[in-house]
């Protein structure tokens, strides 16, 4: 099998400096190994790195950046089984770019969902609103985007359109004997979507300085019915979602070795489930329950580079808030659950070295101190009451495939990036394998992965 693997990389090194163009690696694996964290953009990006593939991820202008260009986010974690949260949907993902003519380019991103879809349509359950058992919602995992980008002299934009769907349905009849013989129908319904749509720009403003803006707009929706005949057990039900997301970064040329980084984000999500259709038998529900969220990032840092070396890093504040008012005609009573998490500072630092043409290494630490408050309030006709509830985290707060969510007081990353002709792979180095050794030499069951998460590319533009 060794020279099997030997012979395939000399293959795809060969047949890659034969077809494609000079290789543009980056991606996800090179975000994640240079000090990259989630941002309330549900990736994981060091947001003080202006220029990666990744980036088409958030801003569709970049798309015209990497024409002519493949790339694959293969897993991150643990591999065994090839199966689970790790290693699929939500991990691994594609894309590829085509480029029309010098100024327009369409490209396609295959499973990649930044929607929270899948979280909406579980409100429906929790909230107190159905009058029957919740039927089992299929998650959405099958989410494809077409991107159409434009290159505008110096100015580049871009436009995105999302899609996703699950469905399960279900249909009997049963016929009794009579007389008169009876016939008794029954349907139900469970299914979730998501439409989204993006723009962005890029724009340079001279002298090395540029800005780039994006923003998204998606809609969740989930229904939950079931109709017999007669019963207690029909209903129609839904939820519906609504998320906003705003991007924007600023380089500032101050010498020929380093810029000067700004940038922002905001983004909120706004849902509610409803009752559309009550049992037979049954009433309007009383209750009525709203949901909502917001995150914001805001931070300064910059870029250095040399011929051989490059960094990228700086300090943010980020706030994620989670909010939930319900009430009931019944008493009446009505309650607000608030949650909110505040990190200052936080710190995405990342360097990267090319020690040969082909080969680099890399290094990040992601570092995160925050704190939550929780506020709860409530009326009834017994009267009103308020609590509040204060906790220091000094912990990272990370999720990248089994990274660890907040165990740790800080986490650092290393890298490695390849390049053979058009082709590059970016891969994170397990940190077990640092300490117990490569598990891809000879490596049984027992032994660490060698690498973590890997980017795959082609960049297959004639030269």
């Amino acid at each position: 099998m060794k020279k099997v693997a030997i012979v395939a990389l000399m293959i795809i090194a060969i047949v890659g400096s034969m077809l494609g163009g000079d290789a543009k690696p980056g991606g996800i694996a090179r975000q994640v190994a240079m000090g990259g964290s989630q941002a309330g953009t549900n990736l994981i990006l060091n947001p003080f790195i202006m220029d990666d593939p990744s980036l088409v991820l958030v801003n569709p202008a970049y798309q015209s950046m990497y024409s002519n260009y493949g790339w694959m986010n293969i897993a991150g974690g643990s591999v065994s089984g090839l199966t689970g949260f790790s290693n699929a949907y939500g991990h691994q993902n594609a894309g590829v770019a085509f480029g029309l003519n010098d100024e327009w380019t369409l490209g396609a991103i295959l499973s990649y969902d930044p929607s929270a879809v899948n979280a909406v349509n579980t409100l429906m359950g929790s909230s107190g609103i159905m009058q029957r058992g919740a039927q089992a919602m299929p998650g959405v995992a099958n989410v494809w985007e077409i991107v159409v980008s434009n290159h505008m002299g110096s100015l580049d934009w871009g436009v995105g359109v999302m899609y996703g769907s699950s469905n399960t349905d279900t249909k009997s009849s049963t016929t009794a004997v009579g007389p008169p013989p009876t016939t008794t129908s029954t349907s139900s319904e469970a299914s979730s979507s998501v439409l989204g749509f993006r723009a962005g720009v890029n724009a340079p403003f001279g002298s090395g300085n540029s800005l780039d803006v994006s923003a998204a707009l998606r809609l969740d929706k989930a229904t939950d019915k079931i109709s017999p005949a007669s019963g207690t057990t029909a209903g129609d039900y839904s939820a519906s979602g609504t998320e906003i997301q705003i991007t924007a970064r600023a380089k500032f040329n101050v010498s020929s070795k380093f810029n000067f980084v700004p940038y922002g984000m905001f983004t909120t999500l706004s849902a509610e489930p409803k009752e559309d259709a009550f049992p037979t038998g049954g009433a309007v529900t009383p209750n009525k329950v709203e949901y909502s969220a917001s995150a914001y990032a805001f931070g300064v840092g910059g870029e250095y580079h040399t011929s051989q070396f490059y960094f990228a890093g700086g300090l943010s504040w980020q706030s994620v808030a989670v909010e939930v008012k319900g009430s009931s005609t019944v008493g009446p009573t009505s309650g607000k659950n608030n949650v909110k998490y505040s990190a200052l500072p936080v710190m995405n630092l990342g360097g990267e070295w090319w020690f040969t043409d082909w080969l680099a290494g890399r290094a990040g630490y992601y570092r995160s101190l925050g704190s939550v408050n929780v506020e709860t309030e409530g009326t009834g006709p017994g009267g009103s009451g308020t609590t509040e509830f204060n906790l220091t985290i000094p912990n990272s707060l990370i999720l990248i495939g089994d990274f660890p969510t907040n165990t740790d007081e800080g986490l650092i990353t290393l890298g490695l990036g390849m390049r053979f002709g058009g082709w590059a792979m970016d891969a994170t180095v397990s940190e077990e394998a640092l300490r117990r050794g490569l598990g891809l030499i000879g490596g049984g069951s027992d032994n660490p992965n060698t690498f973590g998460y890997i980017t795959a590319s082609f960049n297959f533009a004639g030269e």
